[in-house]
């Protein structure tokens, strides 16, 4: 949504320069590629959290040996969650790259 009021944004103001429908749409198209490009920035910090998730696993295990079923079933279906992040930012990448039109 935010990328759609940026895009607006910039398109109203080529259109008031008065600069052709062709400069208009390689200028979507630009702004498209850096949006995917920011989309795909979620991945890092979606790793980092998993990363740190699972650091914290090992703690808790290594503090309560007995609670290792519950601590790692929970840590699973909370990485399980995390990365639905990146598949996300994914989609939103190709659906900005391949979706602009061309």
């Amino acid at each position: 949504m935010f990328f759609n009021v940026v895009l607006n944004v910039f398109t109203f103001l080529a259109e008031s320069a008065e600069v052709t429908s062709i400069y208009n749409h390689e200028f979507a198209r630009g702004l498209a590629y850096l949006g995917a490009g920011i989309a795909i920035l979620t991945g890092l910090s979606q790793g980092l959290g998993q990363g740190y998730a699972a650091g914290k696993a090992c703690e808790a295990i290594a503090r309560q040996p007995e609670a290792s079923g519950k601590i790692t079933s929970t840590m699973i279906i909370g990485q399980a969650i995390a990365e639905t992040t990146g598949l996300y930012a994914l989609l939103v990448a190709m659906l900005l790259l391949f979706a602009t039109g061309q």
